[in-house]
């Protein structure tokens, strides 16, 4: 499936679930466990975690306010909701405000959760790639934007070569950003596959 083992991470404070949800998935994925929000937090601080699932209903905080905490320093794990209620207000505002991926029932069907995490795997790993792409994408806009500044600076001393000298300048930066855009789709068509 993955060249990467599947890092999930499941908070709940009922230990039994996080025995059994351990039991489960041990042999396909690095399973970590935890009954209190700090200490998840501290877990996903100290590694990184392509899915987190999180009970709706504890004592101290909500699984929908546990995704809120996290969502700003972990933006790319997919987050499940976990939940033994009907609590569809809550899950529904889980969904609209886009902090969780999916939402399972307890008790779950093991093959359709292990067919959740693979999933929310999959999307973790395409946000961490739209995120790096995004960034390459950014750092050649910067440099384009500093190599026309400085074409404007030469233009601006003027001399009997300036304009020839900006006009082949320009021929290169043309030719530059229609190969980076060539790598660019040849990227997105691997990605759409």
């Amino acid at each position: 499936m993955a060249e990467d083992i599947i890092r999930v991470l499941y908070l709940d404070d009922e230990e039994p679930n996080l025995f059994s949800f351990k039991a489960a998935f041990r042999r396909q994925f690095e399973i970590h466990t935890c009954v209190e929000p700090h200490q998840a937090v501290r877990l996903l601080d100290e590694h990184e975690f392509h899915v987190v699932l999180s009970d709706q209903r504890m004592p101290r905080i909500s699984g929908v306010e546990f995704f809120e905490l996290i969502m700003p320093d972990h933006p790319d794990v997919s987050r499940v909701l976990v939940t033994g209620y009907a609590d569809t207000d809550a899950v529904v505002d889980a969904i609209n405000k886009g902090q969780v991926y999916r939402f399972v029932s307890k008790p779950w069907n093991e093959e359709e959760l292990r067919n959740v995490i693979e999933a929310g795997y999959q999307l973790n790993r395409s946000r961490v790639r739209n995120a790096a792409q995004g960034s390459e994408v950014l750092a050649m806009l910067e440099g384009l934007a500093s190599d026309v500044t400085g074409l404007v600076g030469r233009l601006a001393e003027g001399g009997p070569d300036a304009a020839a000298d900006v006009e082949s300048a320009l021929r290169d930066l043309k030719e530059k950003v229609l190969q980076e855009r060539q790598r660019y789709a040849s990227w997105m068509d691997k990605t759409a596959q």
